[in-house]
C-alpha cells in the first residue's frame, strides 16, 4: 500500500467519525461503523477504521484500496512468522491479521480486520501508521486473569454510577475483561458491567471509551 496515501485516509478518519455509535450488538452484528477496537463474548478481537474524504474517491478507488491494504496485511502476517496471506482458512490457525470487510461508498472507507491475538491490533497499526487511537496493549481474557496479570487493585465504575473494588469484580467468574493501555472505543458483543475508574468511561451497554495509561473494562 501507498504509505502516504494511507497515513492520509487515518488523518480524515478522525473528523466526524468517532461519536457514532457501534450499533446493536448482545448478539448482532457489529456495525463497525466507526473507528474502533471490538471484542466478541470468545474474546475474539476485530477492528474497524472509518475514514471520509472530502471528495467522493479521491484518495482510492475500490480496487486500490482492496489491493492495497491486502499487501500490508500480507507483509505484516509474513514478518510474524505466517503466511503471506490476508484471509483466514478454516482449515488452518488463525493469521495474526487477517482482512474481513474492504468497503469504498462515496465518501466513506470502512476497512475491518481480525486478529489471531489482541496484542497483533496494536502491531499491525503500528506498522501502518494507525494514528487513530493511542493504544499501546491491549488483551483480552476473564476478569481474575487480567486483574490478576495488571496487579490492579483501584476501583470500578459500574452502569448505575455505583462502584465496587477489585477483588468484588475478579470474584465473579462469569465476567470477562478487556485490558486496555491507551485512549479507544471498544465495542463489545456482551454487556458492559464495570470500567476501572478514572479514565475509562461507558458509552451505551455495549461500548466503553478509554483514556490514557492503562484501562480495564469489564463485561459479561
Amino acid at each position: 500500500m501507498k504509505k502516504q496515501k494511507f497515513a492520509g485516509l487515518f488523518l480524515l478518519g478522525t473528523i466526524g467519525i468517532l461519536m457514532v455509535s457501534c450499533g446493536k450488538l448482545g448478539g448482532r452484528s457489529w456495525a463497525a461503523s466507526e473507528n474502533s477496537i471490538y471484542v466478541t463474548k470468545d474474546l475474539e478481537v476485530e477492528s474497524a477504521m472509518v475514514f471520509t474524504s472530502a471528495q467522493a474517491n479521491e484518495l482510492y478507488s475500490q480496487e486500490e484500496l482492496a489491493t492495497d491494504t491486502r499487501q500490508w496485511v500480507q507483509d505484516y502476517n509474513l514478518a510474524n512468522g505466517a503466511e503471506a496471506s490476508f484471509e483466514n482458512s478454516d482449515k488452518k490457525a488463525k493469521l495474526p491479521v487477517a482482512l474481513k470487510s474492504c468497503k469504498l461508498e462515496g465518501q466513506t472507507g470502512t476497512l475491518v480486520f481480525e486478529y489471531g491475538m489482541p496484542e497483533h491490533f496494536v502491531g499491525f497499526s503500528q506498522t501502518v501508521g494507525d494514528d487513530t487511537h493511542t493504544v499501546t496493549a491491549l488483551g483480552a481474557g476473564t476478569a481474575a486473569e487480567v486483574l490478576a496479570s495488571g496487579n490492579f487493585d483501584g476501583t470500578f465504575t459500574s452502569v448505575d454510577g455505583s462502584v465496587a473494588n477489585a477483588a468484588e469484580v475478579a470474584g465473579q467468574s462469569k465476567y470477562k475483561a478487556v485490558a486496555v493501555e491507551g485512549a479507544g472505543v471498544v465495542c463489545l458483543e456482551g454487556k458492559v458491567k464495570y470500567v476501572s475508574s478514572g479514565g475509562a468511561s461507558i458509552r451505551d451497554e455495549h461500548t466503553a471509551v478509554t483514556g490514557e495509561g492503562m484501562n480495564y473494562i469489564i463485561f459479561q
